[in-house]
C-alpha cells in the first residue's frame, strides 16, 4: 500500500507521523509526505497515487484539512484517514463529508492493520482504535490495550529528512523517552485521553534507557546532530530510570540535551542527575503568579516558594532555564498577568515567554469557560496556535493580547516594565508581533547554543 501523509509546515519533526510511518515501513508499505500550503498537494497526489491519505491534525487545523480533503476527493480516489488529537476528542468529525476513517489515540498498530487488510482486500471495519464508515453507518471500535513501547519501530526520519533539508540540517533532533503524562492539568487533553484508555493498561509508560539510546545513537551516526530535545511533557519523573539514564547517556551519546520538568519535582537530586547526564537546559511552566488561579483553577499544586527555589536550583547548576506562562486565563485579570510577568523577572530565566490561553472544549477548563458564558464552545473559532489572541469574552482582552507579545522582551529587560504597562494600551499591531517572534527566536538560539 502507498500512504501519503499531508501536514502543514513544521519546524519540529512531527514525531507522531514519523512513528506511524516507521511502523508502516517495517511492514513493507510505502510512505511519503507533503506540506500543504508549501508544496503542490494536488500534483503530489497525482504523481504518488496513494491508496490512503492520512491527516494528523490538532484542534484549530480541522477546518483547513476537511476542506482540502473534499477538494482532493473530488479529483482522486483514495481512503481518507484522520488522526491526531482532534479526531481523538472530536470523534464526530467522522460524519464530515469525505472522511472515511478516524484513528483514536495511538495509531501505529491500527494503521498497519488497516494497510495490511486493505492490501489483501479484507474487511477493515473492526480494527481497534478506528471508527470506520461502512454501508451508511459508522462502526465505532474501542481502543486497544496499551502495551510496552520498546517493540515499536523507531520514527522514520528518512520520511522527513530526504525531502526537507532544513529539518535534516537542524542540529537539534527530537526524541520521546516515554508516553503519557502523570498529571491532570485541566487545560490539557491528557486527562481526557486517560479516560479513553481507562482499564486499558498503564497510561504512563517509559522506554527502556537502552532502547532510547539505541535510537539516539542511530540518529547521531546517520544525521547532523549536535543536540537532543526531549518532547516528553515531563522528563525524568521515574527516579530509577533517570538514574540509569544519567549513567549511560553521557557515555553513549555525549551531546547536550534540553528537557521539560515539573516544578514541584525539581530538587537537588533531579538537577544533579540531569547535569551528570549532560543536560544543558530545562523548561518548566509557571503558568500564572496568582496562587488561586495556579492551584485551584489550573490544579498545578505548587507554591511561589517552590517556583523560585526550582529556578534557583536550575540556574545554580549552570543550566539554561526557559519558563512557560499562560495569559488571559478564565477568572484571571490583566493585573494577574502583570504579576506573572513580575514573577518571571524574579526567577531570571534565560527565556520567559507566554502563550494565550485557548479554551479547548472537552477539557475540564474549556468546559468551565462554556459554563461561565465566556466562551460559546465554537471550535472553529480556536486558532491553530496559542500565540495570537484570546477567544474568551473577558475584560482587557486587547491589552492581554498585547502583553503576550511584549512579555519575553520585558523578562529580559525588566527596566521596560513601566513602559510596557503603557504600550499595552495601544491598539494591537504587527510591530508587537514582530518583536515577540524575533526576540523569542534569538533567545531560543541562545538556550540551544546554536
Amino acid at each position: 500500500m502507498k500512504i501519503l501523509f499531508i501536514t502543514k509546515d513544521f519546524i519540529i519533526e512531527p514525531l507522531g507521523i514519523m512513528y506511524v510511518a516507521g511502523a508502516l515501513k517495517k511492514s513493507g508499505h510505502q510512505t511519503d509526505i507533503v506540506k500543504a500550503g508549501i508544496e503542490n498537494v494536488e500534483e503530489k497526489v497525482k504523481s504518488f497515487a496513494p491508496d490512503i491519505i492520512a491527516y494528523s491534525l490538532t484542534t484549530g487545523q480541522h477546518g483547513y484539512f476537511l476542506d482540502l480533503n473534499k477538494k482532493l476527493k473530488s479529483q482522486f480516489k483514495f481512503l481518507a484517514l484522520f488522526g491526531g488529537s482532534h479526531p481523538t476528542f472530536f470523534t464526530e468529525i467522522i460524519n464530515d463529508e469525505g472522511v472515511d476513517v478516524i484513528c483514536i489515540g495511538e495509531g501505529e498498530e491500527a494503521f498497519v492493520e488497516l494497510a495490511d487488510k486493505l492490501a489483501k482486500g479484507e474487511d477493515f471495519s473492526t480494527i481497534p482504535n478506528l471508527w470506520v464508515k461502512k454501508d451508511g453507518a459508522v462502526i465505532k471500535n474501542d481502543v486497544r490495550s496499551l502495551g510496552d513501547i520498546d517493540p515499536l519501530a523507531f520514527p522514520d526520519r528518512d520520511l522527513i529528512y530526504r525531502k526537507y533539508s532544513k529539518s535534516l540540517n537542524n542540529p537539534i533532533k527530537n526524541f520521546l523517552g516515554g508516553r503519557g503524562c502523570p498529571f491532570n492539568c485541566p487545560y490539557c487533553f491528557n486527562h481526557s485521553l486517560k479516560t479513553i484508555y481507562q482499564g486499558k493498561g498503564q497510561y504512563v509508560r517509559f522506554r527502556s534507557v537502552d532502547n532510547l539510546l539505541q535510537e539516539m545513537l542511530e540518529v547521531k551516526n546517520k544525521y547532523p546532530m549536535k543536540m537532543a530535545y526531549f518532547q516528553d511533557d515531563t522528563f525524568g519523573t521515574k527516579d530509577d530510570w533517570l538514574s540509569e539514564f544519567s549513567e549511560k547517556y553521557s557515555e553513549i551519546i555525549g551531546l547536550p540535551f534540553h528537557c521539560h520538568a515539573r516544578i514541584n519535582l525539581i530538587n537537588e537530586r533531579l538537577v544533579r542527575l540531569l547535569k551528570k547526564a549532560g543536560c544543558s537546559g530545562v523548561t518548566f511552566a509557571i503558568e500564572t503568579a496568582d496562587d488561586r488561579l495556579r492551584n485551584q483553577i489550573l490544579e498545578r499544586n505548587m507554591s511561589k516558594e517552590q517556583i523560585v527555589k526550582a529556578a534557583k536550583l536550575v540556574k545554580k547548576a549552570g543550566l539554561k532555564l526557559r519558563i512557560f506562562n499562560m495569559l488571559g486565563l478564565p477568572e484571571g485579570s490583566l493585573k494577574d498577568d502583570l504579576e506573572t510577568l513580575k514573577l518571571n523577572i524574579l526567577c531570571q530565566p534565560d527565556l520567559g515567554w507566554a502563550s494565550i490561553y485557548q479554551p479547548y472544549p472537552r477539557t475540564k477548563l474549556g468546559d468551565l469557560c462554556i459554563e461561565k458564558g465566556i466562551y460559546d464552545g465554537d471550535i472553529d473559532a480556536i486558532s491553530e496556535t496559542f500565540f495570537e489572541e484570546s477567544v474568551l469574552d473577558i475584560k482587557d482582552k486587547a491589552r492581554i493580547n498585547n502583553l503576550q507579545k511584549l512579555f519575553c522582551l520585558t523578562v529580559s529587560f525588566p527596566i521596560l516594565f513601566p513602559l510596557v504597562k503603557i504600550l499595552i494600551n495601544l491598539p494591537p499591531n504587527a510591530l508587537f508581533g514582530k518583536v515577540y517572534a524575533r526576540w523569542k527566536e534569538k533567545l531560543n538560539r541562545r538556550i540551544y547554543n546554536i
